[in-house]
């Protein structure tokens, strides 16, 4: 339900499945000459990056009438462009078939049987995103329906290369947001309320990471707008309850893989605020929506991991299960590792923890000032008026919070608390 699957391909299956007279007839059609060594071939035009190429196509003219997965016929003209990748990576085709209906095939080889390099055909109806290799020859055939009159299609080849996305400028940063492939994508529809896929980042101990900046890969049409983080607490291995909501505005974006014949982007969220954490495993679940409305893909690796595997919830958060991929994406910001006090001839304690009202911090030295930080690394509370080294805390709401402690002499403590 929640890996993605080709449209196209979707389409032909049902096609088939409703169709299978005219399938079995375009299946089983006699084609004219030799399929890897006729006209059509002897008449391609080669081409280049970045420049456009046109050709006319009228009824009744073809040399091919079907090619291999395509289940449907064509009885028009066909042309043959010829394509050698000069670097692997993202192409992106922009093709038009024009006034009439004209399909695109790209093959292994110059005929209609050879290897249908998608598994499947293109519109022409917009921009096609693919991988190619560098130094393999690509054969893009362009065929009119059997319906269709004349038309003039256009064919131009994006020759993007081997784009690299860039590590987050940032000294502190987790996740595999450079994944060695991209092979799965998993939804992120805000329409499905009850559906949520998380990914985890971890921090370590005696070190806070103020959150600045997410970035993912994701795998649809349209480029991202806008995105909706909750960060969850972990529940023995697995997302918990939600800690925190953040929002975000895209702030750049930039496609670097194809899958599934759609552009994969790594989007790049800067936040307005900073998000303070302190050690512990927390989860990544994003919801991600694109200017009109569609649905955004999570785009996954199958090798390799960063922590814990990707989880899937479709009841509300209520329970979870494992993911066969590992989401992609970076967490970045400022990490700094905490001062470890001197306490070697100081009992130091704090209790409760969790606290309902007040706070205990037990020592051998006496507490001179307590600071206390949000999540959002806001200072909330600030007092030097300390009682039996008991602390107020009745006013904070329930939450996740930083206890910075200044102790006689003038050594400090943080201390990571959770009010209920």
């Amino acid at each position: 339900m929640f890996k993605k699957l080709p449209t196209k391909r979707l389409l032909s299956l049902l096609m088939i499945t409703l169709f299978s007279g005219v399938t079995l007839q375009a299946s089983t059609a006699i084609n004219q000459g030799n399929p890897l060594n006729d006209i059509p071939c002897d008449e391609k035009i080669v081409i280049e990056c970045d420049t456009e190429y046109t050709a006319d196509l009228v009824p009744n003219a073809g040399y091919w009438t079907n090619y291999s997965n395509v289940p449907y016929n064509y009885t028009g003209s066909e042309q043959v462009f010829e394509f050698t990748a000069t670097a692997s990576g993202l192409h992106i085709m922009d093709l038009d078939q024009g006034a009439g209906d004209a399909d695109f095939m790209i093959m292994n080889a110059c005929g209609n049987m050879a290897g249908n390099i998608t598994g499947f055909y293109w519109t022409g109806e917009h921009s096609e995103y693919i991988e190619l290799v560098e130094g393999t020859t690509y054969y893009i055939i362009a065929d009119l329906y059997e319906t269709s009159g004349p038309t003039t299609v256009s064919i131009k080849v994006n020759c993007m290369g081997d784009v690299v996305v860039p590590e987050p400028d940032f000294d502190c940063f987790q996740g595999l947001g450079n994944a060695p492939s991209v092979d799965a994508a998993f939804n992120l529809d805000p329409l499905n309320p009850n559906t949520f896929v998380a990914n985890d980042f971890t921090v370590e101990a005696n070190t806070t990471f103020a959150l600045q900046q997410i970035s993912l890969s994701t795998n649809q049409v349209q480029v991202p707008d806008h995105g909706v983080f909750n960060i969850r607490a972990n529940n023995n291995g697995i997302p918990g309850e939600v800690l925190e909501v953040i929002e975000a505005d895209v702030t750049s974006a930039i496609a670097y893989a194809a899958l599934y014949d759609e552009p994969v982007y790594h989007v790049v969220f800067d936040l307005t605020e900073t998000v303070l954490f302190t050690e512990g495993v927390y989860w990544l679940e994003p919801k991600i929506t694109t200017p009109e409305p569609s649905t955004v893909w999570w785009a996954a690796t199958e090798n390799g991991t960063d922590g814990a595997i990707t989880m899937l919830s479709e009841d509300g958060g209520a329970t979870w299960m494992p993911l066969e991929a590992e989401s992609i994406f970076f967490v970045a910001g400022e990490c700094e590792t905490l001062g470890v006090s001197d306490f070697t001839s100081v009992d130091f304690d704090f209790y409760p923890n969790p606290v309902n009202d007040v706070l205990t911090i037990q020592s051998q030295k006496t507490v001179d000032s307590i600071e206390v930080y949000n999540i959002m690394g806001q200072m909330i509370l600030n007092s030097s008026t300390i009682s039996n080294g008991k602390i107020d805390l009745s006013t904070l709401k329930s939450g996740i919070y930083l206890v910075k402690a200044t102790f006689e002499g003038g050594l400090t403590e943080t201390l990571k608390i959770v009010k209920k």
